[in-house]
């Protein structure tokens, strides 16, 4: 059951990533509050949409793990993307920068071949598809043991329903934080280096 589980999560996970999704946001001058509400709104709507598949009891209540799993993913990425815009950082959301925005809180030992740091911030590698998979495997099967551990919950349906919808709600939360420190980070540096090549162009004209 654990193996099918963790193909069926890193199979969702790479369809998730090969789409990267839009956003209806645009670049807005306190981008660091915006996000902040971003994540709330989607931590929220997270907790909600994993209470109610978690509330059937018994067998039901474990085959809703996939589409719960499944909704609160796209709703992740969704933020991710949102966030990224509103930093006007969209176009650098790759595939690997949504893995280690997604997952860096929960997973940081197994991202370590995605990003390093460099000072404040930190860059992702550009990874082929084949060492994508093999990470995504990696987090699927991360994902199938929490799910095991959490398969009895499911077959109460008052206690796995909040307890799902808490953990919903902060790993959403935990998403958020790493995508603003990210695409915050970026902006930092970009406008840093923008100042800078101002003052020596200052400089060459004194």
């Amino acid at each position: 059951m654990e193996e099918k589980f963790a193909d069926k999560a890193s199979n969702l996970l790479f369809e998730l990533i090969t789409d990267i999704p839009g956003s209806v946001y645009t670049p807005i001058q306190n981008p660091d509050d915006k996000a902040r509400l971003l994540a709330q709104r989607a931590a929220w709507k997270s907790a909600t949409v994993s209470t109610s598949l978690s509330i059937p009891a018994g067998i039901t209540g474990i085959l809703t793990a996939i589409p719960d799993i499944a909704a609160i993913w796209k709703i992740q990425a969704q933020l991710v993307a949102d966030i990224a815009a509103s930093y006007g950082k969209l176009a650098l959301l790759s595939r690997e920068a949504m893995i280690w925005c997604l997952f860096r809180h929960s997973a940081a030992q197994l991202l370590r071949d995605i990003a390093v740091r460099t000072g404040s911030r930190i860059v992702v590698q550009k990874l082929s598809s084949a060492a994508i998979k093999a990470i995504l495997t990696k987090i699927g099967a991360k994902v199938s043991s929490k799910f095991l551990g959490k398969t009895l919950l499911r077959a109460i349906p008052a206690i796995g329903a909040l307890g799902n919808g808490m953990y919903a709600f902060y790993d959403t939360l935990e998403v958020g934080k790493t995508a603003t420190a990210y695409f915050r980070a970026i902006a930092d540096q970009e406008t840093q280096e923008a100042s800078k090549t101002i003052e020596e162009t200052s400089e060459s004209h004194e």
